[in-house]
Formats: C-alpha cells, structure tokens, sequence
C-alpha cells in the first residue's frame, strides 16, 4: 500500500512561489526552498521535480489565481469600466511593501536570461491570457455602450496590458500613488 503524502501540495507550491516572488530564481537554493515549504529534499522531488520544474509550476499557480482573480473582477463590476477602474485603482492603492514585491512573472521577465525559450513561451502564453480576458470584458463594454464604436478591442487589451505592467514596474521603483492613480485616470479614458 502506497503512502499518503505527509504535507499538502498545493500549500507547498503556494508557499514556493512566494519564496520564489520574494528571492527571484537565482537566489533561491533548494535549501531554502525546502526549509520554507517544510518537505525533505525527495519530497520536493518527488513531487515538484527539481528546482526548475517547482519554478515552471510556481509561476504556473501564480498565474493561475491571478488571472482567475482579474477575470471574476472584470465579471463581477457593475460595468466593466468599473472593473477596470478596480483594477488600476486597486494597484494605485496597494502597499509600498506589495509595490516593491512587484508581479512575480513581471519579475521573471526582467529577471529571466534573453535565452530562456522556456520561461519565455510561458510569459507569452500568459500575456496572450490576460489579453483575451481583457478582449472579452472590452467586446461586452463595446455591445453595452461603454466603448465607441470605433474601438478594437484587441488593441484596447493589450494597452491596458501593457498600461499594468508599466504601473508595476513605476510603482516598484517609487511607490507614488498620486503618480499611479494618474495613470489609472488616462487609462480609464478609453471608456465613454
């Protein structure tokens, strides 16, 4: 008979990824790794694979309640401006501490070696996620009124994709939350 694992998976990934968002893959030893997710060396292997697997599965987890996060936002406003305006709004309005800490995969771009296909395939995947979540709330906001006629919102998704990840990194590098609501305000324009 086959033993139970004794630590719970899930809260081991969740626990490795915030050792990852905190240290950045480099600086993160297999050591730390299993001190902070409290599981012995074969363990972690057993069921993560090695440290770049866990890496890979981490950012996946990541990306993962984020976006189911973002996507229920966007469902859940009143209007989808609104959503939007939660959203942007919201980041203006997080901590200096969650400022600094930034977006994992935003870090794991800036962070990652140009020749990572890997990690590099997985933040496009991503992007191109978010973005269709964007297209999607935007063609409701466009059939309700929200967006002129004249608006794609295809391009509109990815300037606001592109619009968080500036605020990101400018909040990371001064967490100015007049500044950040500034750029919240213009982006909002985009709706009637």
């Amino acid at each position: 008979m086959a033993r139970s694992k004794e630590f719970d998976p899930e809260r081991a990934l969740a626990k490795a990824m915030h050792v990852f968002w905190r240290n950045g893959y480099e600086k993160t030893s297999i050591e730390l790794l299993m001190e902070e997710m409290d599981i012995a060396k074969q363990s972690l292997y057993d069921t993560f694979g090695d440290k770049r697997q866990l890496y890979l599965k981490a950012l996946a987890y990541y990306r993962d309640q984020t976006n189911g996060a973002m996507e229920h936002m966007l469902q859940a406003a009143p209007s989808i401006k609104e959503g939007f305006a939660k959203l942007l709004y919201g980041l203006a309005g997080e901590t200096r501490e969650q400022h600094e800490r930034g977006c994992l995969l935003l870090s794991a771009n800036l962070q990652r070696d140009p020749g990572d296909e890997e990690v590099a395939a997985f933040l496009r995947d991503n992007q191109a996620r978010v973005e269709a979540i964007f297209v999607q709330a935007l063609r409701r906001a466009k059939k309700q009124g929200e967006l002129s006629r004249p608006a794609n919102p295809a391009a509109l998704a990815r300037f606001f994709v592109v619009t968080i990840q500036g605020m990101r990194a400018m909040a990371r590098l001064d967490s100015d939350k007049k500044a950040l609501e500034q750029v919240a305000r213009v982006a909002l324009g985009a709706f009637q």
